[in-house]
């Protein structure tokens, strides 16, 4: 079998969070964190079932972390390189999001079941009040 055929396995946990790490700590760049996660988030990792469902969210952070903004053309947003634009997340923002994914991965530990049902339910509240809207 070739690499070409072999299965591109998911990061876990460690991974993704030492990525996060090292983008707030500044030893990556964003773009650098962006492309390491394309290949689960827009390439065929992206094909693979990754069981954890905090590295799946988590992935996703750090694939959008590279995302700038037109400050003259609200609400266009891409994904982009130092100076093309300004950054949507502010190096705050990203140290929060670590911190928030590390709480909740520590609640999903706990109780897998239950974390997935209030998500679930969190989920449904919300598609009530966009109805009413």
């Amino acid at each position: 079998m070739s690499d070409l055929d072999a299965t591109l396995l998911p990061p876990g946990r460690v991974e993704v969070a030492a990525q996060w790490h090292a983008l707030t700590q500044g030893q990556v760049s964003r773009e650098t964190v962006h492309a390491w996660a394309v290949p689960w988030v827009e390439g065929e990792g992206a094909l693979v079932d990754i069981e954890d469902p905090l590295v799946v969210t988590a992935l996703q952070h750090l694939h959008g972390f590279d995302l700038c903004q037109d400050p003259d053309r609200p609400g266009v947003v891409w994904h982009g390189t130092a100076g093309q634009g300004e950054w949507y997340h502010s190096p705050d923002d990203i140290s929060r999001g670590l911190t928030r994914w590390q709480a909740k991965c520590a609640l999903y530990d706990e109780d897998p079941q239950g974390w997935i049902g209030t998500v679930r339910e969190q989920a449904r509240a919300s598609m009530q009040v966009e109805e009413e809207e």
